[in-house]
């Protein structure tokens, strides 16, 4: 028995499938992620190193020339560049197609460690990353209050970007703008020399009396006691009266000798602003993979929730939203799916038109959202997400949906005209024409299935 002759003599069992099909695929279509393109790594390596205080020609023959030079002798490579800026070395290793950026990435990582005692001991940790989209932040936050700007960074660090970072799939969450607390030790040059001390020793000195260090244990007959050194700084004059030298042998040198000891802010490296007020921004990323649409959307509720709580605070915070990175995906995916409805929709009034029969018009259109609602079912086991790309395919389905239904259909409503009974003209209709379907859509997977084996970006 073929698939016309099944589904005309068993009309439950296919009417089961069918909504078993919608149910499903409409379950899938509500849990499926939401994103502007495909998931895509760009096999692009970059190696970021900060070296404070060098100037770009030490970071260019100290650093950037290292780096580059052992990234050459990497297999797969394309292109290597490097940018040598103040303090900053940014060395970019693209990959050909075929390499896979996983591998490469840990070949990286590989050089970096064999060559990293040949570079400065002042640099910092190399940072090595990838290139990908996801990276971007789907959202930028502003939180503005009247109130001083270390109280603004303590509400914003303590409070606000911890609630933000409960939220599910969220990723990671940055500050932009705030300046922090920070003691300064400012060292007199006349009075280091008076008491013949130097600034790297009474740094060092000041580091190591700041910290609780471990100082062993005593173990008794019945318990026994872990000994902790409490060094802790607790306030400025902890601070000022540290030791940092001994002048003959017997003379205390603090720190309030040589120098003193000011409350103030971190260095400004960057300014933010809402309406012309100063404010503090964060930047938050979404987790690899996540679906950016819902991730908002929980940022947004998790919004609502402080700016209620803030309303007895004083200096009046208030969080707003400043760059929505889900608005973009929302207009593009919404432009898709607006396009396919409106193809449906033609397509039946086309259809209408040309057979004159609304029986078989709304038989023809029922074709329509069983399979494209079934599609979802596909798209969510291949781990694929609801984008521009996908729903285009979708819409590109939509037009060799109908012609296949169009034909089927018509070829039935002729053996009908022609005086035979609906189930042998279903059945006669669909056999003469079935090769020719077949044919159609495998003329179309001929066009289009090429793509498929196409490798990289594109």
């Amino acid at each position: 028995m073929n698939l016309p002759d099944l589904s005309i003599k068993r009309p439950v069992f296919i009417t089961c499938i069918f909504t078993l099909i919608l149910i499903v695929g409409g379950l899938c279509f509500t849990r499926i992620g939401i994103d502007l393109f495909p998931n895509m790594t760009f096999p692009v390596v970059l190696v970021t190193t900060v070296y404070p205080g060098a100037g770009p020609e030490e970071i260019e023959t100290q650093v950037s020339k290292l780096i580059e030079d052992e990234m050459s002798t990497l297999s797969g490579i394309k292109s290597v560049r490097s940018s040598s800026k103040e303090s900053i070395s940014t060395v970019i290793t693209e990959f050909t197609q075929e390499t896979d950026i996983k591998y490469a990435t840990q070949q990286v990582r590989d050089r970096i460690a064999f060559i990293r005692s040949r570079l400065p001991d002042d640099i910092k940790e190399p940072l090595i990353k990838n290139i990908d989209p996801s990276d971007q932040p789907i959202a930028v936050i502003g939180i503005a209050a009247d109130l001083k700007e270390t109280e603004l960074y303590d509400l914003t660090d303590e409070r606000i970007k911890s609630r933000i970072e409960q939220v599910a799939e969220v990723g990671l969450v940055e500050i932009y703008g705030a300046r922090k607390r920070e003691l300064h030790v400012e060292l007199n040059k006349e009075k280091l020399k008076k008491y013949e001390v130097s600034a790297t020793a009474a740094s060092a000195r000041i580091a190591a009396n700041g910290k609780n260090i471990p100082a062993g244990k005593v173990i008794g007959k019945e318990q026994e006691t872990v000994i902790r050194s409490m060094a802790e700084f607790k306030s400025l004059k902890d601070i000022e009266g540290t030791v940092v030298s001994f002048m003959g042998n017997d003379v205390p040198v603090t720190v309030n000798n040589i120098g003193r000891v000011v409350d103030s802010l971190a260095e400004e490296t960057s300014r933010t602003f809402i309406d012309g007020k100063s404010a503090i921004f964060l930047y938050v990323y979404k987790q690899s993979g996540s679906n950016t649409v819902a991730v908002f959307d929980g940022i947004v509720s998790a919004m609502e929730k402080l700016n209620k709580e803030f309303e007895t605070t004083p200096g009046k915070p208030h969080v707003s939203i400043v760059r929505d990175g889900a608005k973009p995906i929302r207009m593009n995916v919404d432009d898709v799916k607006q396009s396919i409805f409106i193809g449906i929709i033609l397509t039946i009034l086309v259809v209408f038109l040309f057979l004159g029969n609304a029986r078989s018009t709304i038989i023809t259109g029922v074709a329509l959202p069983n399979s494209l609602i079934g599609a979802f079912i596909l798209l969510m086991l291949a781990g694929f997400t609801i984008n521009v790309t996908s729903l285009l395919g979708l819409s590109l389905a939509v037009g060799l949906l109908i012609d296949d239904a169009i034909v089927v259909r018509e070829n039935i409503f002729r053996h009908m005209e022609l005086g035979k009974p609906p189930l042998e003209a279903a059945s006669t209709g669909t056999k003469e024409v079935m090769l020719a379907v077949i044919a159609t859509t495998l003329c179309i997977i001929a066009v289009f299935g090429p793509v498929s084996f196409i490798t990289g970006i594109i």
